[in-house]
């Protein structure tokens, strides 16, 4: 039988836990790829090793993951548009390509 200590150190995985390091260093499937088939669809809010991410397919079908919240304002990504070979935050209208990569920023 494990001790509490134990069973923490095994199964939480968010923050900087152990178990979530190892998680994260792994491909790790989030969603059917039939959720996100659509080019410049609906961006999907998905669930992972303790963090929350949105997935969408650009404007090309190229598949994206970014972490939900937007660096500039932490504003929710999975409202964003996802238009142009990118997803452009509603907040203040910075856009991310598929890799995270900030390709717009409104001036």
């Amino acid at each position: 039988m494990l001790s509490h200590e134990e069973n923490d150190l095994l199964t939480r995985v968010t923050g900087d836990a152990p178990m979530g390091k190892l998680m994260r260093q792994h491909w790790t499937p989030v969603c059917l790829i039939e959720e996100v088939a659509e080019a410049d669809g609906k961006p999907l809010l998905v669930e992972a090793v303790g963090n929350r991410y949105v997935a969408f397919r650009d404007s090309e079908g190229k598949l994206g993951l970014l972490d939900e919240l937007c660096p500039h304002r932490r504003a929710s990504l999975v409202f964003g548009r996802n238009e142009d070979c990118g997803l452009r935050c509603l907040y203040h209208g910075w856009k991310f390509d598929v890799e995270g990569n900030c390709v717009a920023m409104s001036s």
